[in-house]
């Protein structure tokens, strides 16, 4: 068994340093104009999706976590893995905010948030399995997987087609996301 407050702890640093690094990549416009500043958007956009996205899961994964007592060598390296999908994060948000109407750039992002995605529902299911007293994480839940995996193929078929569009749909998906944590919220309160 691995120390929960240890993974937590690695984890929590990884996620932090992600975020960090995606800023990074913003870079003030050499004008001081407001079509300066809207001359980056798609960078801005990559930004914001992508930081929010990592806020969100951060969220996920603390809940996750909360709820075991022991971390097993599986889930040790299952996280790791999710973690490296993480990572990959602020690389495709910078390619893409700086390329967005090429393919290859939104269809790595779309790849990279898809599989990250995936890699916590697999990460989830383990934590569950191995503690067959906890739930699995709201996010796991059909409807909304569903939901999100239908929109991650739809940006990456959007992404040979019109590469821009494949944001539009990120966003959505984001949008659907952050309305189901929303109404967690609510639930909880009644």
């Amino acid at each position: 068994m691995i120390e929960k407050g240890r993974l937590e702890a690695f984890t929590d640093a990884i996620i932090a340093i992600a975020a960090t690094i995606m800023v990074l990549e913003l870079a003030a416009p050499d004008e001081v104009s407001v079509a300066a500043l809207l001359s980056q958007w798609s960078v801005l956009v990559a930004y914001i999706i992508s930081f929010s996205m990592i806020y969100i899961v951060w969220l996920n994964h603390y809940r996750a976590l909360k709820k075991v007592e022991a971390i097993s060598v599986k889930v040790f390296f299952i996280n790791g893995i999710w973690l490296f999908f993480l990572t990959l994060v602020p690389f495709a948000t910078a390619w893409v905010g700086k390329h967005p109407d090429d393919t290859l750039p939104e269809a790595l992002y779309v790849a990279v948030l898809f599989l990250w995605s995936l890699m916590y529902q697999i990460l989830d299911n383990q934590l569950v399995k191995e503690n067959p007293q906890i739930e699995l994480d709201s996010t796991n839940g059909i409807k909304l997987r569903a939901a999100m995996y239908l929109g991650y193929l739809l940006a990456f078929v959007l992404s040979f087609i019109k590469p821009v569009l494949c944001m539009v749909v990120i966003i959505v998906v984001l949008v659907i996301i952050t309305v189901h944590f929303l109404s967690i919220k609510k639930a909880a309160r009644k």
